[in-house]
């Protein structure tokens, strides 16, 4: 076979892989416990089991960010922190109703707002800690009002943050979420 035959079939071969990674038919990295994912439509049910037939425990909305635990099915096992409730939700979402990559958002005056990874600005003076606990480990520092900070990871209401100077253990409901317009 010449040179130039083995290279056109490659050529076809990376279009068909292409073509075929566009209509999700080509499976995407495997996803790993712990990865942050974002939920890419509004009113998606957090179900108690993985089908459609369990009961719904929470809404998710377009942005919002679980936490991989497991596969079951084409359903992910996520955790979820529930700002309202103040608490870790544990339940299964639809595979295609979670993406890697965050979402845009629309505002409502109608202009685009991009989330910026797992950017947050804290809403109050807030203390930094060694563990996810306030019975356990010490405060490291305190954080300003407004001081922003990324969240790595979560542990029930807790989230390991890392900030200018360092790093630690913070609550999550004195987190708010920073857009960015586009």
């Amino acid at each position: 076979m010449s040179m130039a035959k083995t290279v056109k079939r490659i050529f076809a071969l990376a279009l068909i892989v292409a073509l075929l990674a566009g209509f999700g038919i080509v499976a995407q990295a495997a996803a790993k416990r712990g990865d942050n994912y974002y939920c890419t439509a509004n009113h998606v049910n957090l179900r108690e089991g993985p089908s459609s037939s369990w009961t719904s425990l929470a809404k998710l909305n377009k942005g919002d960010v679980v936490t991989y635990m497991r596969q079951d099915n084409g359903w992910y096992m996520v955790k979820y922190y529930d700002k309202h409730l103040n608490d870790v939700i544990e339940g299964y979402v639809y595979r295609k109703y979670l993406s890697a990559v965050s979402p845009t958002k629309s505002s409502k005056n109608s202009k685009t707002v991009v989330s910026v990874s797992n950017t947050y600005k804290t809403t109050v003076n807030l203390r930094v800690r060694s563990e996810a606990s306030m019975e356990t480990g010490y405060v490291k520092t305190k954080l300003k009002a407004g001081t922003k900070v990324t969240v790595l990871k979560q542990h029930k209401s807790w989230v390991f943050v890392t900030y200018k100077g360092g790093s630690g253990w913070v609550s999550a409901k004195y987190l708010k979420k920073v857009y960015k317009k586009k």
